[in-house]
Parts: C-alpha cells; sequence; structure tokens
C-alpha cells in the first residue's frame, strides 16, 4: 500500500485544538473494525453524516460498512488536517482522508475531503456531524478523470425525420433515424472524428449510421446508414431487431473491425464486421460462433487498444487479443487474428469466467457492460464501463435503472485480473435530455477518441439522442 504523511496532532490533550482531530482518528480507528461502540464515544446520540448528498446515522454507517465484506477485509484511515477552527465550545476541523483497503486479496486507495462539526459536552469534544465528498484532487493515477460535459453544445446530435434509404428487406424507402440516435463509437481518421451511431427507424430496427466532425462538436451525417440489416446470410441473426451498439477499433495493419449486437427480437448475439475505408463493411458474423454459445445472450465487445496519435490500435497480449463484453457480469474472450474468437472459460467448470461483478449498494448494482474499447496503459487497462442501479440493494444516491459509468483497472499482462475499481460513477444523468427520453435515467458511454490534445467521450442519452463530455490532457 501506498503510504502518505499522516497529519494530525501526536501528543494528546495538550490543547484544546488538538482534541477534535484526535476524535476523528480515534473514530475512524473504531470504524475500520466495526467497533459500533467506540464510533460512539466520540460522537453525539444524534450525529448525522453527509456523504455525497446522503444522509446517514451512524447506524446507516455500520450496516453500509458490514454490505459484502470479504473475511480478509482491513482498512486504515489516515489524515491530513487542513484547518482547525475552535471556539470554546464548537469546532470545525477541515482534513483529507484517505482509506487504505485490503479486501479479496488486493489492495486500493479511497480519497475524500471531510468537514467535522464538534461541540462540547461534559468537558469532551463529540463530533455531531459530518460531511464528506469523493476528493477529485487526488484521484487514482490510473483513471481517466476531470470529464466535463460540454453543456453549451449537447445534446450534439439529435434524430432527422428527413432522413431515408431503401431498406432492401422491406423492398421500401423506410426513415432510417426518425425514432432515435444513440450509443456511439468513434474514432479518429483522416485528421477527422468519425462517429458511428446507431439509429432506429418508427418500428424500433436499428442501423448503424456515419457523422464526420472537424471539431468533435459540430457533424455532418450521412444521407445512408454504412451498415445494416440486408436479405443475406445474416438475416436470421439481425431482423427484425437490427444492428446495435458498434464499437471500433483500428488494427495493426490499417482496417478497422467494428464489433456490435445483432438483434433478431428474441435473442442479442455479439458480432463483427470489417472494413478498409469505414464505408464498405463486410460482415464477419457472431463472435461466439462455437454450437455451445451461437444461441446465448452476448452483446457490447470491447477489445484491448493502445493510443498512438490519435488511433486506437488493438493490441495483442501474451500472444492474443483480449476482449471484453457481456452486460451482466463482464466476460472475456481471446483471438489471435481479430476474426476468429473464443470465449475465455474455467478449466474445470468451463463456464465463462467473470471478471466483473455488479456491487450491491452501488451505482453499478443491477449491471456491468463496457463501454468503449479497453485503454492499455502503463498502470494496465483502463476499461471504461455502464452501470445500471438495481430496484433494490442499490444506491439511493440515483433512481433505480439509472445508468451512469465508472471505471476499472487490469493487470496489463494478465487482462483477466481486476487490480481496481473507482467506487463512484464519473458520469450519470442530470441534464433533462439525460433524464427523460425513450429510456428515462441514461448516459451510456460508448465513444473514446483523443483529439487535438484532449479526450472526447461520446455517450447515448435517455436511449435518444447522443452527447459529448470533454477531458483535456
Amino acid at each position: 500500500m501506498k503510504k502518505i504523511l499522516l497529519i494530525y496532532l501526536l501528543i494528546p490533550f495538550l490543547s484544546n485544538a488538538q482534541q477534535p482531530a484526535q476524535m476523528i482518528q480515534r473514530f475512524f480507528d473504531a470504524l475500520s473494525v466495526r467497533d459500533q461502540a467506540g464510533m460512539k464515544q466520540a460522537i453525539t446520540p444524534d450525529f448525522k453524516l453527509v456523504e455525497n448528498g446522503e444522509i446517514w446515522t451512524i447506524d446507516t454507517l455500520v450496516n453500509r460498512m458490514a454490505k459484502g465484506r470479504p473475511a480478509d477485509f482491513s482498512r486504515i484511515n489516515q489524515l491530513e488536517i487542513l484547518k482547525t477552527d475552535i471556539d470554546k465550545n464548537s469546532a470545525h476541523v477541515f482534513y483529507k482522508n484517505q482509506a487504505l483497503i485490503h479486501a479479496a486479496g488486493r489492495d486500493r486507495q479511497v480519497n475524500w475531503l471531510e468537514t467535522a462539526y464538534f461541540i462540547k459536552q461534559g468537558g469532551q469534544w463529540k463530533m455531531s456531524n459530518m460531511h464528506s465528498s469523493a476528493d477529485a484532487s487526488f484521484q487514482t493515477t490510473w483513471e481517466l478523470s476531470g470529464f466535463k460535459k460540454a453543456d453549451a453544445e449537447n445534446p450534439i446530435m439529435k434524430p432527422d425525420v428527413r432522413a431515408t434509404f431503401y431498406c432492401p428487406i422491406q423492398k421500401k424507402i423506410v426513415g432510417w433515424e426518425n425514432k432515435n440516435v444513440l450509443n456511439p463509437t468513434a474514432l479518429v481518421y483522416q485528421g477527422k472524428i468519425h462517429l458511428l451511431y446507431r439509429a432506429q427507424d418508427s418500428l424500433g430496427t436499428s442501423r448503424i449510421g456515419m457523422a464526420i466532425s472537424e471539431d468533435g462538436i459540430h457533424f455532418t451525417k450521412q444521407a445512408k446508414p454504412i451498415l445494416a440489416p440486408a436479405d443475406d446470410a445474416f438475416k436470421a441473426y439481425e431482423w427484425p431487431g437490427g444492428i446495435e451498439d458498434p464499437r471500433v477499433i483500428e488494427t495493426e495493419d490499417g482496417q478497422f473491425l467494428l464489433t456490435y449486437t445483432s438483434y433478431d427480437g428474441k435473442t442479442a448475439r455479439l458480432c463483427s464486421a470489417i472494413s478498409k475505408d469505414l464505408q464498405h463493411w463486410e460482415k464477419l458474423g457472431p463472435m461466439l460462433a462455437s454450437p455451445k454459445y451461437i444461441n446465448l445472450w452476448s452483446k457490447s465487445g470491447a477489445i484491448v487498444g493502445k493510443e498512438t496519435n490519435s488511433r486506437i490500435i488493438a493490441q495483442k497480449i501474451d500472444g492474443f487479443y483480449w476482449m471484453y463484453f457481456g452486460d451482466t457480469d463482464l466476460f472475456m474472450a481471446y483471438s489471435d487474428d481479430l476474426i476468429h474468437w473464443q470465449a475465455a472459460v474455467n478449466e474445470e467448470s468451463q463456464k465463462m469466467i467473470s471478471v466483473l461483478h455488479p456491487r450491491m449498494g452501488y451505482f453499478d448494482s443491477r449491471l456491468v457492460e463496457p463501454g468503449p474499447f479497453a485503454l492499455l496503459q502503463k498502470e494496465g487497462i483502463v476499461l471504461i464501463y455502464n452501470g445500471s442501479n438495481a430496484a433494490n440493494y442499490n444506491t439511493a444516491e440515483l433512481p433505480k435503472f439509472t445508468y451512469a459509468a465508472g471505471q476499472a483497472l487490469f493487470d496489463k499482462n494478465q487482462p483477466y485480473k481486476l487490480i481496481d475499481r473507482t467506487q463512484n460513477h464519473f458520469i450519470h444523468p442530470d441534464k433533462p435530455y439525460e433524464k427523460m427520453g425513450e429510456v428515462n435515467e441514461v448516459c451510456f458511454v460508448e465513444g473514446l477518441v483523443f483529439f487535438k490534445n484532449k479526450w472526447l467521450l461520446y455517450y447515448g442519452t435517455a436511449d435518444s439522442k447522443i452527447a459529448v463530455a470533454v477531458r483535456k490532457q
């Protein structure tokens, strides 16, 4: 575990200014071992904690700490006192709180900025209120933090009732994006951002459209979809639901591989297509093509890649390309050529390996689903993922079924080994166009590019429109 300087007054009870800081440390020492009696010695009977907008009592806090705690759990809280204001019978303490947590065989670090309010009872300082929030100033070094929604321009794309094309299955002209546009992938090609987005017609059939931008904000749509259900060998997988939720990555030889979901109205199947120019695509069919998995519900393939001069290029690890997929737990598949894929399975049980799970009590309590490609960095593989809040055993911070996004870090040599995971979402619905639409309360991230010294994150809003968030380098 990384060590930081523990700054709080070491000599007990030499002055009134020292005592509140000591009581905070005493409180957290007791909390670490679930010593409720010890915690109560440091607080007033009506103690309240405001944690990221939620109001907790001491009982709430103890119960929350107990959820899903593994047998090897340990926690050490280290405090850096920033300022202490003290009067005769009241005090405020402002401080940074760093928790070093060991659980389920791994270590992680969680940081907060906190304020504690004290009153003096019977000659002793007692904590009556505490306010706590995640500290963005010392995020984990691996996390892609600091994304800001482009509020002045969002949503950057809406459906167009004027867009039509000839459907080869229906044998007629249809309005192919007159209902919704959503869930885009993106890449930089020939100095411009190319956005490949899902579009729905009035019947709910999905197709993939293309839009191009020189600034990442203002896009010009192409008139016709670049990938759509057709009267071909894959019609049985793609009709009538269509082709959904693309993710794109570049191959080492300069081609483009698109993973997408085909939906026949009953079963979703993870499929792929390949192109040399982003315009003409060869469908490759289901990625899990073995008889064991061909009729298995599967979605959302995020392949491991590395950023090089704004290109995201698929990378081999230990001789294979790797892909995260799934929309409940996350599973893995591997390939030596990006065309033929095998599910990663437990050798004994022959069941697919789950590498990321929903967490009760968090924003991702209902399900987890990959976002864009998985980004290979020096710290490991950073996977931005979508989480959904369950109907119960969830977080009260978000409405049930809300889609928000978090991040996970996997080992760069063992892509199936989870190293760390953000505790909170970094983007969630808080704008009218994110909270109300085809499906309410949705921010679904799927496109990520590095362009002109900034990261641009594209996401679907309420399954109806498309927006962008920006992170400057």
